[in-house]
């Protein structure tokens, strides 16, 4: 089961005030069901929540309708050539044809078109603090494969390592073991890793995952309050570290993920102040577990 089929889980059974086991695992098992049907990576994943978002607060009872739609608007923002028919045949055939067309139509009234490429990484970004935290908190699950793997798509993941040198050792080899094809790259400072990012850009290498090592955002390891002190550091880091020029492109937006032994403290910080540079910030602690985790989001 794909880690992001769980938090859509999570977040619909959220939205409709019932954060449960069995609606949790109602959705999920309806997410995953057209993930697999309709062979949806990542991206794709992403957009049916976006677009079904606002369908589930407008039909709260008819939650299961209003995903499925969301998966047709998401589809048809992503790929020519999907048709609404496809969900009757790969999904669910519990909605006549007749039924979904008149759902989609009352639909593009109530979907949010503004801003939509920026949108689409913010919900990446939730999905993916959903994800963490289920991983976090939530009992093992045995069935919980967090790789999806599309035959007809390149998988192999760009990521970048920012940590100090005696550090930089161990998380890449994590990130090995969670994914062997993955490519690494690694910088020891904030300063060369903004040049190794305008390199990237320059000569249009994508980074899919960029995790920064909180240490590097602290200017005395021994401060009384961590927390805020990287919560502080922080604000222009992803100025820093992506030229502005690439910023308004956000199909070339990596998933940045802030590594720190404070991870609850920042994540408390940062809800505060309702704003941060990052995209998630995970405990250094639950690193390895968390890692498959990111990686199969980040997947293209």
């Amino acid at each position: 089961m794909h880690s992001l089929s769980v938090a859509t889980g999570v977040a619909i059974a959220r939205l409709l005030d019932r954060p449960n086991a069995e609606t949790t695992g109602a959705v999920t098992a309806l997410v995953e069901r057209a993930r697999l049907g309709l062979v949806m990576g990542p991206s794709e994943l992403t957009a049916a929540m976006m677009f079904a978002q606002p369908l589930v607060k407008a039909w709260p009872e008819h939650w299961l309708l209003a995903y499925l739609i969301g998966v047709d608007l998401g589809m048809k923002y992503l790929h020519d050539g999907f048709y609404i028919s496809d969900i009757v045949m790969f999904v669910t055939d519990i909605f006549t044809l007749k039924q979904l067309k008149e759902a989609e139509r009352q639909a593009f009234s109530i979907a949010e078109w503004s801003g939509i490429h920026k949108r689409f990484f913010s919900f990446r970004n939730a999905l993916a603090s959903v994800a963490v935290e289920y991983a976090l908190f939530a009992p093992p699950r045995p069935d919980l494969a967090p790789n999806c793997v599309l035959d007809d798509e390149h998988t192999n993941v760009h990521v970048l390592v920012v940590s100090p040198e005696e550090s930089t050792a161990g998380l890449r080899e994590q990130l090995q073991a969670a994914d062997p094809e993955a490519s690494i790259s690694t910088s020891s400072s904030l300063l060369d890793a903004t040049q190794v990012m305008q390199q990237y850009y320059h000569d249009g290498t994508r980074v899919n995952l960029l995790c920064i090592d909180s240490a590097l955002l602290l200017e005395n390891e021994n401060t009384a309050d961590e927390s805020a002190e990287i919560f502080s550091r922080s604000q222009c880091l992803s100025q820093q570290l992506e030229p502005k020029e690439a910023l308004s492109f956000f199909a070339c937006k990596p998933l940045l993920v802030v590594i720190s032994s404070a991870a609850e403290q920042v994540s408390f910080a940062c809800s505060t102040e309702r704003k941060s540079s990052w995209d998630c910030v995970v405990p250094t602690r639950m690193t390895s577990q968390l890692l498959p985790v990111l990686l199969s989001i980040c997947e293209v």
